[in-house]
């Protein structure tokens, strides 16, 4: 017997990408105010100084807003191609996301601050 049937893949994915908007709409509306270990966008660049950590939370965040949304209609197509697969599916996608996420945020922290945390000029 299946885990889940076809059609609850979709559904599943359907609300795992509910899920992961959800929490980049909080994420975007409730940054995090302070550098810490626990909540926001959290890596050795980003954490450099206040500056650089309030624009790298902004960033990523918007990022991850936008790749949740275009992801409600890739989901869908992924039903109809492998629909026995669909969740996984879903999963490793949001999972490739976050990396493009990451990748993208910090070329950008690169491209504006020095390592150090400095705003280039």
């Amino acid at each position: 017997m299946e885990a889940f049937g076809n059609s609850d893949q979709l559904w599943w994915a359907l609300g795992y990408c509910a899920f992961m908007l959800i929490l980049a709409l909080v994420i975007r509306s409730k940054p995090p105010k302070k550098i810490n270990h626990i909540y926001g966008y959290r890596t050795h660049r980003s954490m450099k100084n206040q500056k650089v950590w309030d624009i790298a939370n902004s960033y990523s965040s918007e990022l991850m807003v936008k790749f949740c949304l275009y992801s409600f209609f890739l989901h869908p197509i992924f039903y109809f191609i492998l629909p026995e697969w669909n969740f996984l599916l879903t999963v490793i996608w949001k999972s490739v996301l976050i990396v493009i996420i990451y990748f993208y945020t910090e070329k950008y922290l690169k491209e504006h601050f020095d390592e150090e945390g400095n705003h280039l000029k």
